[in-house]
């Protein structure tokens, strides 16, 4: 009889074990179909009724399944998924859900909170929280979920803005209430400001960067000036250009000349903005001469190879001008063996109001000779932008060679 016990009793729990795992791999079955139903969903928790998910799904499915909403079942389902699992804050983030379409907006916060007290760091958690007590008009509450984001996950900090924006529609608001008063919150949404185009922010939040410990290396001001210049705003961004040349002790311009580094006798004074910006161009190498110039010790030099019919506007400087002002731009110029009756000369073309005024070209060869053009700004100018240009030409004689040097580029209003 002893024999027979043991064998018997290994059998049974053999039998009992077959059973729960068949049961547990049952609900897993039905949990994970290809097409998941209601009528799945329930049989995963008659075989496993202590598994939380299928509780949890169900919930999910009665609250968005066009065929099955069911707010209160939704509610039941996501309440006894907690019970077997309270931990899981998802299951808490869409019971606040429920429960806010439902109107019952303090069992909905008081849901957020149990939420954030299992995972208090979570950028979901911050994110539905936010977006829940915004739509419940609890500002306050929602903006401290939304300032914890930008501060901790700054990479989601564009979509905050974006909901933001659409919310409030109070930027003053935002900049004053919402981001965090520190160096890399105020470069990420300067940074949101230019992607959407906004210079008035943009120019508003540059100004209160003092009260944010904010300060700006010199590739962040360079972005916003040229920001500025982007949208024709170039009074203000050569303001910037200027307060930054003070900072860094560089000489802002001599003798009321409006022209950056106008003797090529540096190859940048800051990099970008109000610098000149030299572009590459097929047919031509431009480049810093420190062995030819007309004073000082270089100048630039451009190369023609002859084997392009080059149109050349590749070497060029903005400049903030004033409306209704007479100017005189300058500059020298030798040439060598520039062929083509298509010659090099200098030029401005206005920006924000439509003028252009430029010099006599200049070809073959040429000893150092000062080209000088006169112009005076429309109402509306803003700007202008001074570049050396050659035109491409239908002649016969089109592809241009010979070496160019300019030196000496000055613009200031007439009679100064």
């Amino acid at each position: 009889m002893k024999r027979l016990f043991f064998p018997i009793l290994i059998l049974v729990v053999s039998l009992i074990a077959g059973y729960y795992i068949l049961s547990l791999w049952g609900g897993i079955y039905y949990l994970y179909q290809k097409d998941l139903s209601k009528e799945s969903l329930l049989e995963a928790i008659r075989l496993n009724p202590s598994n939380p998910d299928p509780y949890y799904r169900l919930g999910i499915l009665y609250q968005w399944d066009i065929r099955n909403i069911d707010l209160m079942e939704s509610q039941n389902f996501l309440k006894k998924a907690i019970e077997r699992n309270p931990l899981e804050q998802q299951y808490w983030l869409n019971l606040a859900k429920v429960l806010n379409r439902m109107g019952e907006k303090g069992a909905s916060e008081r849901a957020l909170e149990k939420a954030l007290l299992v995972f208090p760091t979570s950028y979901q958690g911050r994110w539905v929280s936010g977006n829940l007590l915004l739509q419940q008009g609890e500002m306050d509450k929602a903006i401290s979920h939304f300032s914890y984001i930008l501060t901790h996950y700054p990479n989601q900090s564009h979509l905050v803005y974006d909901v933001l924006i659409m919310a409030i529609r109070d930027k003053d608001f935002i900049l004053e209430k919402v981001v965090p008063k520190e160096q890399s919150s105020m470069r990420q949404y300067l940074s949101y400001l230019y992607e959407i185009g906004d210079k008035e922010f943009a120019r508003k939040a540059w100004q209160k960067k003092a009260s944010f410990e904010y300060k700006p290396d010199r590739d962040e001001t360079i972005r916003h000036i040229e920001f500025l210049i982007s949208h024709s705003e170039l009074s203000d961004a050569f303001q910037v250009w200027k307060t930054r040349l003070k900072e860094e002790g560089l000489p802002i311009y001599y003798d009321n000349n409006l022209i950056t580094n106008g003797g090529f006798e540096k190859d940048k004074i800051l990099g970008g903005g109000f610098d000149w910006k030299i572009s590459n161009v097929t047919g031509a190498k431009v480049s810093f001469d420190h062995s030819v110039s007309f004073e000082g010790k270089s100048s630039l030099k451009i190369i023609f190879d002859g084997k392009e019919n080059v149109d050349f506007h590749h070497v060029y400087q903005y400049t903030a001008l004033k409306p209704n002002t007479d100017y005189v731009l300058k500059a020298q110029m030798k040439t060598q063996a520039v062929t083509t009756k298509s010659g090099l000369k200098i030029e401005i073309v206005g920006i924000g109001s439509s003028f252009h005024s430029t010099s006599e070209s200049m070809i073959g060869d040429n000893d150092w000779k000062e080209l000088v053009v006169s112009f005076r700004t429309l109402p509306q100018s803003k700007g202008g932008l001074v570049r050396v240009r050659r035109e491409r030409t239908e002649k016969f004689d089109r592809y241009i060679s010979g070496t160019v040097w300019i030196d000496k580029v000055t613009l200031k209003e007439a009679g100064r």
